[in-house]
């Protein structure tokens, strides 16, 4: 698959986590045609009120991207308009064009906060100098 531009680029980071949240689900890409009534990261919010708004219906998930030292799935809401096409109604301060989503058919927002899934993609030294990865020398480090 190739990466759109504007579009995070698939890594194969990023498929293994998401192999790791849903094994039979595949990431894709959605454009990002943010509504002017829709607040950034309120995107549960703005996707009820669309589809309030519009029809269609909510579209459950997990928004991918890779940082520095580790991939991260954001448990995010798009919505699926009536003619099936998912679309990403929420601003980002990045102005992305699309997002990378692996749609959850098992989990549905509730009005919690869902911790993020995140993948280590390197270890980091201890600044003790011992040599070791700095989580098992101190033991510090989210796990």
């Amino acid at each position: 698959m190739a990466d759109p531009p504007g579009a995070p680029s698939v890594t194969k980071h990023l498929l293994k986590l998401a192999r790791q949240i849903d094994p039979a689900g595949s990431p894709g890409y959605v454009t990002v045609d943010s509504r002017a009534d829709c607040l950034p990261d309120c995107c549960f919010e703005n996707v009820t009120g669309i589809v309030k708004k519009y029809g269609g219906s909510t579209q459950h998930g997990w928004s991918l991207r890779q940082h520095a030292y580790f991939a991260e799935g954001e448990f995010y809401a798009v919505w699926r308009c009536p003619d099936g096409r998912l679309i990403d109604v929420t601003p980002s301060a990045d102005r992305q064009t699309q997002i990378l989503f692996l749609p959850d058919s098992t989990r549905v927002w509730e009005g919690e906060a869902v911790k993020p899934q995140r993948l280590r993609m390197r270890e980091t030294q201890c600044y003790c100098g011992s040599g070791m990865p700095f989580r098992i020398c101190h033991g510090l480090e989210d796990g």
